[in-house]
């Protein structure tokens, strides 16, 4: 089975954990929700105590997204361990499509759709945007990261005890690592990795720490299936979420000192722990969703199938991109719509996703060759006219 397809551009299999996809499904509504809500409705609902509400649940969607990724990782690397060891085909397949998802973040970022206007004309600030860290790098990069320790340390018990360990670094060292301006010793492609000083809307520190708590639980889970005892497995976990997420919450409370500078919504451990028990809990009961289900209907699963290419193309419709700069929604629409316009606008993009996300599926596994024949033709166009337009 493999549940990486749209991460890693391998061909999805017939199996499929259903469980996970349910899961993405509804990262991804979530998600568009959030961002709609954001681009459309006016300042002065957002900044009402009930949109505030929605905010502390909205700040769970990228961590979700990360986490998801992390539960693919090992169903999809476990089965080839072994031949990761070592440099080959089947790692450097990987590894290119890792470097391929980290391209496609810096594409999303490109201020001007020319290569000599960039050059030319980019400003100080452009470049940070261009070089700041969101979900695709951390992806990325964090898989590079966890295909690094797979290839010198072999053992899967040190591979996850390593992980485990990074988990708690990031989780714990985040308050520091964000005090530093990472940009007064490295140029912007590295500084803007690591916190959010200059921008970088999900660096390393602490988005890192969601992909490898999903490895985590994912490993686990792969150990409990093969004993036969899932269910006993989600319902620890849905446990030890609820714990994490209301130790969390106490721990905010504590009349502790520990960091010089402390925020909650960015750095804070104890939004960290919260986040990472809301997702333990949400990945149990889309576990236990999943399992009344013989096979959930696609409509159900597709946009977390093609997660990847749901969260690419509703970025380009919503706020556009360097070659669409004014044809998308928040350029045509402005940004002072009422709720139920807003609302609206939200049922229209979900339902367009899934239509196109339903096409774009039943194209990669019914007729692969043209897939792929699309890919490169775009991919070639694109390559093209960056590299020779003026303006």
């Amino acid at each position: 089975m493999h549940l990486a397809s749209d991460y890693f551009g391998e061909s999805p299999s017939k199996q499929r954990y259903a469980f996970i996809d349910l899961y993405r499904t509804a990262v991804i509504i979530l998600m568009l929700e959030g961002h709609v809500l954001r681009t459309f409705l006016p300042q002065q609902v957002q900044l009402s105590d009930t949109f505030q509400l929605h905010e502390f649940f909205h700040g769970i969607s990228a961590p979700a997204f990360l986490f998801g990724a992390g539960l693919t990782f090992v169903i999809s690397t476990r089965k080839r361990w072994e031949a990761y060891h070592h440099w080959g085909t089947a790692l450097a397949r990987r590894v290119k499509r890792f470097l391929m998802v980290i391209m496609l973040g810096v594409v999303m970022h490109l201020p001007f759709f020319s290569f000599r206007r960039i050059m030319i004309e980019g400003t100080a600030e452009e470049y940070l945007r261009l070089f700041s860290f969101d979900v695709l790098h951390c992806i990325g990069i964090g898989m590079l990261l966890l295909h690094s320790l797979i290839f010198f340390f072999k053992s899967e018990s040190r591979f996850y005890g390593l992980v485990f360990l990074t988990i708690i670094a990031v989780c714990f060292l985040t308050p520091l690592v964000w005090d530093v301006d990472f940009l007064a010793y490295f140029p912007a492609v590295l500084a803007q990795m690591f916190n959010g000083v200059h921008g970088s809307p999900f660096p390393l520190f602490p988005f890192a720490g969601f992909l490898f708590a999903g490895v985590i639980v994912s490993w686990e889970f792969m150990v409990a299936a093969e004993h036969g005892s899932e269910k006993k497995f989600m319902r620890r976990l849905a446990l030890i979420g609820v714990l994490l997420a209301a130790g969390g919450l106490i721990s905010d409370y504590l009349p502790l000192k520990i960091y010089p500078t402390y925020n909650f919504w960015f750095t804070s451990p104890a939004y960290f722990f919260i986040r990472i028990g809301l997702l333990m809990v949400l990945t149990a009961g889309f576990w236990f969703i999943g399992s009344l289900l013989a096979k959930p209907p696609r409509i159900l699963t597709v946009l977390g199938i093609e997660s990847l290419f749901v969260y690419v193309l509703h970025l380009v419709i919503l706020f556009g991109s360097a070659f669409n700069p004014m044809m998308n929604l928040r350029t045509i629409l402005g940004t002072d719509l009422s709720i139920i316009q807003t609302a609206g606008v939200f049922l229209l993009l979900t339902f367009f996703m899934l239509i196109t996300a339903y096409a774009w599926s039943i194209l990669k596994e019914r007729y692969f060759n043209i897939y792929r024949l699309m890919q490169i033709a775009s991919c070639g166009v694109f390559l093209y006219l960056f590299f020779t337009r003026d303006f």
